[in-house]
């Protein structure tokens, strides 16, 4: 069995939880099937031409010939596409089938129906207003992609053009990273045979620190983060409750002006590594997202250090965290009095065992190694 691994990287700067899947899965499944028989294909948004994007975002003639090219040569018998655009392309789907390959695209978002990827709108919240017909001009008039009415006018016609020619016609599967997604494209016409339930992986450590203290957000410090019902929140709190704040985005400053009290602590954007040590330094991780997650990249790293995890009962919250086992379930109403239960909780040590217990479930070996069993079960069909 010989695999390809295809994605379109975000910026260099800007490294995204599908860049670190991406670089994680790709790494482990050499290490498995060894490195002669996974090969890989990607590109980096980086220093890349807007007058360019604007003729080659429709079908790109480069990365196909480029992509059946490499099928071809090394007889691939699976093409896996995590990230398709704006670089790539659908034609690269297409170039893989054309090829002989069989085709697999993991969602790591909902872009095939919204144009931001997210089904949020600032000010609005969640919405799926472009889910309700076939050509909807709303992500144009709202500037849901980049907050750009040009670019959002670009990207809807893209996509528009993609259905259009039926190019995704060529995906066999799709992998999806929950049960809340699997669920929502269903309803949202995906034929329930293409789709598999695969989960992200990680390499962990499953070790938990003495001494833990605090709580920590990590995230775009951005309204569909729910940064602000945070902030608002732990204004109400006694100074003994402190917040960590990791993250960076455009009103930051402001942020930081509104909310200067000595127990909300902003890092700003972090590395990686700081990230990891900050979190398995505290007693719980809030994850306050008001919109549909595609997965939990954070709260599994958490869960990993033994840190239970507080959440906003939206999207995939519910796939990771068991209220009262492996941490809590909330609301904006009961995100205070939940945060102010958690802070002397008498079964700490249950909710951070079982925390652990849960973030074995995403471990590399475990993960990956039932994906080589769903591609296997793949070929097998011919």
């Amino acid at each position: 069995m010989k695999l390809l691994i295809v994605h379109n990287k975000y910026q260099s700067s800007k490294i995204g939880g599908e860049d670190i899947v991406y670089n994680n899965e790709l790494q482990f499944l050499q290490e498995i099937l060894e490195r002669k028989n996974v090969f890989s294909f990607d590109v980096s948004n980086d220093g890349v031409s807007k007058f360019k994007l604007i003729f080659g975002i429709w079908f790109s003639f480069k990365y196909y010939q480029k992509i059946r090219k490499m099928v071809e040569k090394n007889h691939i018998d699976i093409v896996h596409v995590h990230n398709f655009y704006p670089l790539l392309t659908p034609s690269i789907f297409k170039a893989a089938k054309n090829g002989g390959a069989k085709v697999i695209h993991t969602l790591h978002n909902y872009r095939l129906w919204c144009i931001s990827g997210t089904f949020y709108r600032d000010g609005y919240g969640v919405c799926e207003l472009c889910t309700k017909h076939k050509f909807s001009f709303k992500g144009i008039l709202n500037k849901c992609f980049r907050k750009s009415l040009v670019q959002s006018m670009l990207a809807q016609s893209s996509f528009w053009f993609y259905k259009f020619i039926k190019v995704f016609d060529n995906i066999d599967y799709f992998f999806v990273l929950t049960n809340f997604q699997k669920e929502k494209i269903k309803i949202l016409g995906v034929d329930e045979k293409k789709i598999i339930l695969k989960p992200n992986s990680l390499n962990m450590s499953f070790s938990r620190g003495d001494n833990k203290n605090g709580y920590v957000y990590v995230g775009r410090l951005e309204e569909s983060k729910g940064i602000y019902e945070l902030l608002k929140v732990w204004e109400k709190l006694d100074e003994q409750f402190v917040l960590i704040i990791v993250g960076s985005g455009d009103d930051e400053e402001n942020i930081r002006n509104q909310y200067n009290k000595s127990n909300i602590i902003f890092k700003g954007k972090c590395s990686r590594e700081k990230t990891l040590q900050i979190i398995s330094s505290v007693k719980y991780l809030i994850q306050t997202s008001v919109l549909y997650e595609t997965f939990g990249l954070t709260m599994i790293e958490a869960m990993n250090f033994g840190v239970p995890v507080i959440g906003f009962n939206v999207g995939t919250r519910k796939d990771f965290i068991q209220d009262g086992v492996n941490g809590f379930i909330c609301s904006k109403i009961t995100l205070k009095d939940v945060i102010e239960k958690s802070f002397e909780y008498k079964d700490y040590d249950f909710l951070s065992n079982h925390a652990i217990l849960k973030a074995k479930k995403f471990e590399n070996s475990y993960v990956v190694k039932k994906q080589i069993e769903i591609y296997k079960q793949i070929l097998d069909e011919n």
